[in-house]
């Protein structure tokens, strides 16, 4: 389909989809010319229902969507939780200190010998940094000794800092701000505090979903699973707690076998997330 779409022009980029409608799409011919298999009014008005709900979807899948460097499912769930919608993203300030910091920090290092005047107002302006990202939660103190009392860990390194800042000032970053405000796609952040997402359900819990489930998708059944404080892993592991299999589930339901994880039918999971 998405091919099709494609090569017969209906979509030159991916918001393009957000503008499809039933009759475009119940026309569109996935066939060839000479032999046509035409897409039909009861599958278009089911695409377009899921791409209505694609609208809806928070901000952590649309930062992944963008297919931003280095950015995968876990890093844009890490700068959803510290950003309200993709236009804070975009000015970050916690990310502009990310980068920062890091770029201060090698050049306080080579300089510190040969300049001590310039070394010790880096200090002061890399402390600053410090303070800001530990106070917003964005960093913690780093554990190892030879930082000493500059050194932190981010929530995000300085690479995914720059990819994002870089991203988003770029003519492409720029265009898709643009495009999001006119389709009246507004992605809000879900975050979730830490003390609160601890004390979740399903809180330190990892999920693999493997298969089609029955009344559901897989995206719609993980956001029910994130939502409730646990991880969706998309391997099977000795640290797995559960493998929810569906329909076709293959190599990853006997990966759970084999080790001996238990495994959940769609009946078994909404009893999990939808406790009576």
């Amino acid at each position: 389909m998405a091919d099709k779409l494609v090569e017969r022009g209906l979509v030159r980029e991916p918001l393009d989809v957000f503008e499809l409608t039933v009759d475009t799409l119940a026309a569109l011919n996935l066939g060839t010319e000479e032999s046509p298999r035409v897409f039909g009014e009861k599958n278009a008005s089911k695409a377009v229902q899921a791409i209505e709900r694609a609208k809806t979807f928070p901000l952590s899948r649309w930062l992944f969507a963008l297919a931003i460097p280095d950015v995968g499912k876990t890093t844009a769930s890490e700068l959803a939780a510290y950003h309200e919608t993709i236009e804070d993203l975009a000015h970050s300030p916690l990310l502009t200190d990310v980068r920062d910091y890091h770029a201060k920090l090698s050049q306080a290092r080579e300089i510190r010998q040969r300049d001590p005047q310039r070394y010790a107002a880096l200090r002061g302006e890399i402390s600053e940094i410090v303070d800001r990202l530990i106070a917003s939660g964005f960093a913690t103190k780093s554990k190892a000794k030879s930082e000493k009392e500059l050194g932190i860990v981010t929530e995000v390194g300085p690479v995914v800092a720059e990819n994002v800042l870089n991203f988003f000032s770029s003519e492409a970053g720029k265009h898709a701000i643009r495009r999001l405000k006119k389709l009246g796609i507004k992605p809000k952040s879900e975050r979730i505090s830490r003390q609160k997402a601890a004390a979740l359900p399903l809180a330190g819990k990892t999920f693999v979903l493997t298969g089609t489930l029955p009344t559901m998708t897989r995206e719609e059944a993980a956001a029910k699973i994130e939502a409730l404080g646990g991880h969706v892993s998309g391997s099977v592991s000795r640290k797995t707690d559960y493998v929810v299999a569906g329909e076709s589930a293959g190599s990853k339901l006997d990966k759970a076998n084999e080790l001996g994880v238990r495994v959940l039918d769609e009946g078994a999971l909404v009893k999990l997330i939808q406790p009576s």
